[in-house]
C-alpha cells in the first residue's frame, strides 16, 4: 500500500482542467514576508514597519494548471479594504504607485503579478484584519477565464504582555530543481518563525523562550530553532508544519503554514463540488470532492481518503473525516475564542491510502 497527500486553503467568505493561483510572500531579497503587523495602541509604534524597505512585504501571484497546460496571467485587479486599486500602468520596468493608495505599489515580474505594501495599514485606530483581494485573468489551453481570491492582513493589538508568532515561506510549492532555468532552488523551502512580545521582537533561547515545530501534528525531533528546512523528500503530496511558541514551557503563540509538492507521482486533486462552494461564510459551507492522479492521470485503483480541518494557526478543528467528500464550516474557520476571535481562512490536510 503506498500513500500520498495533499494540503490545500479554503477561502472564507472550476472544467476538468484545474487553474491554481500560487501565492507567495517574500521580501525583495527573495526570503519569506508575513502579512501581519502589531500596533501598541497607546504609543502609536507598529512593528514590522512597512515604511522600511527592507520589511515590505510583497504579494506574488502565479498561475499553474493541474494538467500540465501552460498557463499564463493576462491580467491582475487589486483591491483593498473593499476599494478598488487604481494603477495607471502595470509594467515589468519599475513598481507603479496606486493612484488613491500610495501604500500601495505593483509590477509584473517575469510570469508572476506583484502587489507591494510601502506604507503601514495598523494604526491606534486600525486595530481589525484587512483583507487585500485579487482577480486573475488567465489564459490556458486557448481557454480564458478569471480566478479570484484574497488575502488577509493581520493586524493585532499589542497589550504589554501579549505574544505574536507568524511563519514567512519563501515558497509553499516544491518542485523538481532545474538549475538552467533558475537561480533558486525550487525542490526545498524555508520556514521562519518571527516573533514578538507587544512590539519587541522575541529572541529564542533568551527569557525562556523556546520553539518547537511540527508537522502533521507530530513533533519534529531537534527541530527547536527559528528556522525550518522543507524538502521535497520530507512532502508526501502535501503538509501542514505548524511552530508554537513557549515561554518558560508554556505555549504563547502558534501559526501555522501548509507545503505542496507538485511534482510528486501522486497527486491528490480537489474540486469544488459547484461553483458556489468554494468558499465558507457565516451560514455557507465549502464542500469538495477529492480525487486522485498518477503522473496527471486519473488513477483507477482504490483509494481511502482521510482528512482534517485547521484554523490559520494550524490547530485542528473537529475530528476529521475520510471518505471522497470534504465540508468545510465557518466554525472551523475561527481562530482564538472571546473577545480576540476572528474568522479566516482554513486548511485541509488530505492522506490517501493507494492499494
Amino acid at each position: 500500500m503506498s500513500k500520498a497527500g495533499a494540503a490545500f486553503s479554503v477561502r472564507f467568505l472550476r472544467n476538468g482542467d484545474q487553474i491554481v493561483v500560487t501565492r507567495d510572500i517574500l521580501h525583495a531579497d527573495g526570503s519569506g514576508a508575513a502579512l501581519f503587523q502589531i500596533v501598541d495602541t497607546v504609543t502609536g509604534s507598529v512593528a514590522p514597519k512597512w515604511t522600511v524597505e527592507a520589511n515590505q512585504p510583497i504579494i506574488q501571484l502565479g498561475v499553474r494548471s493541474s494538467a500540465g497546460f501552460t498557463a499564463t496571467i493576462q491580467e491582475v485587479r487589486w483591491a483593498f479594504d473593499g476599494t478598488d486599486l487604481i494603477f495607471p500602468t502595470i509594467s515589468a520596468d519599475s513598481w507603479t504607485a496606486a493612484t488613491n493608495d500610495s501604500r500601495f505599489q505593483a509590477k509584473i515580474a517575469g510570469n508572476y503579478w506583484c502587489l507591494k505594501i510601502v506604507g503601514n495599514i495598523a494604526g491606534v485606530s486600525q486595530v481589525a484584519n484587512k483583507q487585500i483581494n485579487y482577480s486573475v485573468d488567465y489564459l490556458s489551453n486557448a481557454m480564458a477565464d478569471t480566478v479570484t481570491g484574497g488575502v488577509d492582513v493581520l493586524i493585532q493589538a499589542a497589550g504589554s504582555n501579549s505574544h505574536t508568532l507568524q511563519i514567512t515561506t519563501n515558497r509553499v510549492e516544491l518542485q523538481v530543481d532545474d538549475p538552467d532555468t533558475t537561480s533558486v532552488n525550487e525542490s526545498q523551502a524555508t520556514l521562519t518563525a518571527v516573533s514578538y512580545y507587544g512590539t519587541s521582537p522575541v529572541t529564542i533561547g533568551q527569557s525562556g523562550y523556546t520553539l518547537q515545530w511540527y508537522q502533521d501534528g507530530v513533533a519534529i525531533s531537534g527541530a527547536t530553532s527559528s528556522t525550518l528546512l522543507v524538502t521535497r523528500d520530507m512532502v508526501e503530496g502535501g503538509s501542514l508544519f505548524v511552530c508554537k511558541l513557549s515561554k518558560d514551557g508554556t505555549v504563547v503563540a502558534q501559526d501555522s503554514q501548509r507545503i505542496a509538492d507538485i511534482a510528486d507521482e501522486y497527486q491528490i486533486t480537489f474540486t469544488p463540488t459547484n461553483a458556489g462552494a468554494n468558499w465558507v461564510g457565516i451560514g455557507h459551507n465549502a464542500t469538495y470532492n477529492l480525487g486522485l492522479t498518477k503522473n496527471g492521470s486519473a488513477y483507477a485503483g482504490t483509494v481511502t481518503y482521510n482528512w482534517q480541518v485547521y484554523n490559520a494557526l494550524g490547530e485542528a478543528k473537529g475530528s476529521g473525516g475520510s471518505g471522497s467528500t470534504v465540508t468545510v464550516t465557518a466554525d472551523e474557520c475561527i481562530c482564538g475564542s472571546g473577545d480576540n476571535a476572528y474568522y479566516s481562512d482554513a486548511d485541509v490536510l488530505v492522506t490517501a491510502d493507494i492499494q
